[in-house]
């Protein structure tokens, strides 16, 4: 379990040295399709490995909550590397899956954690949008949409786990 961990970690800290981020200037480093593959990639082993990473039980939906966490965390680090609000906001929403997850204190502070990620997810999502005025851009850059959309997920899902434990609250017990 700590192996797949550090391996995971040590592989992408690899990739962060060789990104940048994207602009009108020419760069070096990955390109976004290279960002957006390597991102895939991260997504799908954390899917596949949530189980045994977090050593508990884990519902589908947070499965998916976690790959897509893990989706547009591992963009904005990898193109927050001359940028530090990238590299702080993907930092920050692997950090709280993280410890909402594999912690105890996360555990028993996970609606709190949940709040604080949506939060985060929402400031990434609106800023996006914000930086770039320009539609054609925009509708042209498939590594940004398929990010907003994945963070579209993680509000998504944040919502109807609030939804779901505000009912569960409400109805009452048969004791």
């Amino acid at each position: 379990m700590k192996r797949w961990s550090v391996l995971f970690i040590l592989s992408f800290l690899f990739f962060v040295q060789s990104a940048s981020a994207h602009g009108g200037e020419d760069k070096e480093g990955l390109s976004n399709l290279q960002i957006m593959l390597i991102s895939l990639a991260a997504c799908l082993v954390i899917y596949l490995i949530s189980e045994k990473i977090f050593t508990i039980d884990i519902e589908s939906n947070n499965k998916i909550f976690l790959s897509l966490v893990t989706y547009t965390g591992t963009v904005h680090v990898l193109l927050g590397v001359n940028d530090f609000l990238l590299l702080f906001g993907g930092i920050s929403v692997l950090l709280i899956a993280v410890v909402a997850n594999a912690t105890n204190i996360g555990r028993e502070n996970y609606g709190l954690l949940q709040i604080i990620m949506g939060v985060a997810i929402v400031s990434m999502f609106v800023a996006y949008f914000v930086s770039n005025h320009d539609l054609h851009y925009i509708a042209e850059d498939f590594l940004g949409i398929t990010t907003k959309l994945a963070e579209l997920g993680v509000i998504a899902l944040i919502i109807r786990q609030y939804n779901k434990q505000s009912h569960s609250k409400n109805t009452p017990s048969n004791d």
